[in-house]
């Protein structure tokens, strides 16, 4: 945690960081981060992210404590540096701070590190460390009166939520961890004296990195739901795990909610999207670009791309613009125009699979039915597997006329693949979820080969799942598992654990995401 440059933090996606919705009062929280979509950035918050060598950090969709995303930090051993996710709130030199936040590490054996510091930084002296979390030897430590001190035996791929209450003018410090889905805290603290044993010592900013200068750590951990307040009320009403925790079918009820007709742009999950790879990054990086494409994706001003730019790096940059301009211009009713720029971004950045997807998108916002048919039946099998697809699916069987008549359409459609798709999507759109069924169990009887039986199998499950059926919901899963591939199966075993989640039955749900975690072998 050594002192470093603060920049604004802007990172990989176009909705970054989200402040939580939240009932509190606004005046007694400092920071509020859940790192989910449709950032708002307000106030003198800020974050800083430094990334260099070989270690990262990035948002992970695939193990969060609540909402859609949380932040994974990864660091690297002898690269010589660490990554670092830095946050800063306004100084406060009297009174109490109340920190929050969830953390999960995949091994307790690799050193991390957090810290809540002063004007002073990241040092062992008055307004500098006043509250320290550290890993040591598969232990969860704390440093107080500048001795670090275990606390328990930390477990790998658990969610821990940590609650801190800081006086600052006695110098000391409440602390209480819980386990996820775990009523009675594993640690519960009181009056410890600060890191470096120093009443007054004030507070302005907090980091999370991997080892602390040693060069010997390869952790990679977890941060969500990071939130600083000045009213103890903010850390008791953030900790509502784990029911606050959202399920794969919370992505198609927020989306539901949000458009019921009109086709709208689909949200980035990773950069890999855009068509944007680790040597990309890089080479951004090296041409002292990677901040220019993140004011690309989180503004909507125009651009002017450097000179000094290579011209691969001005290729990437020109298709990322233009899916961004294409993207605007859908959510503001002008399909055409998006249709133009989504073709430019596909032409100038073909792996960028999202530039197809929301080409088609706009396309059946203009009603040009061939054409959406031919393109979808191109790249369907880059996205069948992919979470957003059931969504797409439902936009465009919409977007066909109003919902009776794209129901009686599509249903008269059904022998044809992707029409079956969108008919059963269209469906659980009305919340037609007896219909949605009955039409899933006569594509079972109607399907011949067992992996197309599996994905309707699957779907069954679905229908069970928003059913609140979740018994049913275990056995359809179960049933259509392993059966098609290792992308379709990681997306089951999410859907698993999920249920196991809604079951109640915590070492069923984290053995599912565990395994979710070493099939994508980050």
């Amino acid at each position: 945690m050594a002192r470093r440059i603060p920049v604004p933090l802007v990172v990989v996606l176009s909705a970054v960081l989200a402040i939580c919705g939240s009932a509190q009062n606004p005046s007694s929280v400092l920071v509020q981060y859940s790192f989910d979509d449709n950032s708002l950035e307000t106030g003198p918050d800020t974050f800083s992210i430094f990334q260099k060598a070989k270690g990262s950090v990035r948002l992970s969709t695939q193990n969060r404590f609540s909402g859609y995303r949380s932040i994974e930090i990864r660091d690297v051993a002898g690269d010589k540096d660490f990554p670092e996710l830095q946050g800063y709130f306004q100084l406060r030199n009297h009174g109490k701070v109340f920190a929050h936040f969830a953390l999960m590490t995949t091994n307790p054996a690799d050193e991390l590190n957090i810290a809540l510091a002063g004007p002073e930084w990241f040092t062992l002296r008055k307004n500098g460390i006043a509250f320290w979390l550290k890993t040591i030897d598969g232990y969860l430590c704390h440093t107080s009166d500048s001795i670090p001190k275990k606390l328990f035996a930390i477990r790998p791929f658990a969610w821990y939520i940590v609650n801190v209450a800081y006086d600052i003018d006695a110098g000391v410090y409440d602390l209480l961890i819980y386990e996820e889905a775990h009523q009675d805290p594993v640690i519960s603290l009181q009056h410890q004296p600060n890191a470096a044993q120093q009443p007054g010592s004030a507070v302005d900013k907090f980091s999370f990195i991997g080892d602390a200068g040693t060069d010997e750590s390869n952790v990679v951990y977890y941060i969500d739901d990071v939130l600083v307040g000045v009213d103890e009320s903010v850390t008791q009403a953030a900790f509502v795990a784990p029911g606050r925790r959202k399920l794969f079918v919370d992505y198609w009820n927020d989306y539901q909610r949000g458009r019921r007709s009109q086709p709208a742009p689909l949200p980035v999950i990773d950069l890999s999207d855009l068509g944007i790879g680790p040597k990309d990054i890089e080479a951004l990086k090296a041409d002292g670009l990677w901040e220019f494409l993140q004011r690309i994706l989180t503004s909507t001003r125009p651009f002017a791309i450097p000179a000094q730019a290579s011209p691969e790096n001005q290729r990437l940059l020109r298709a990322v613009g233009a899916w961004r301009a294409g993207s605007d211009a859908l959510r503001n009713s002008q399909p055409a125009i998006a249709l133009e720029r989504f073709q430019a971004a596909a032409q100038l950045l073909p792996a960028g699979k999202i530039y197809a997807m929301d080409a088609v998108l706009a396309l059946a916002a203009l009603g040009r039915w061939q054409q959406v048919d031919v393109d979808l039946t191109r790249i369907y099998p880059d996205w069948r597997d992919d979470i957003r697809f059931p969504i797409t699916s439902a936009m465009i069987g919409i977007a066909r006329g109003n919902l009776e008549q794209a129901e009686r359409w599509l249903r008269n459609s059904a022998e044809n693949e992707l029409m079956a798709d969108q008919y059963f999507y269209v469906l659980l759109w009305e919340n037609k979820t007896d219909q949605a069924e009955q039409f899933a169990r006569a594509m079972i009887d109607r399907e011949t080969l067992q992996s197309r039986k599996s994905i309707w199998i699957e779907r069954l499950g679905d229908t069970a799942f928003m059913s609140g059926d979740f018994g049913s919901a275990l056995r359809q899963y179960e049933e259509s598992l392993g059966t098609d591939g290792d992308r379709r199966e990681t997306r089951i075993l999410l859907k698993l654990s999920d249920v196991y989640f809604r079951l109640g039955d915590v070492d069923q749900e984290r053995r599912y995401r565990e395994l979710v975690y070493g099939q994508l072998g980050h």
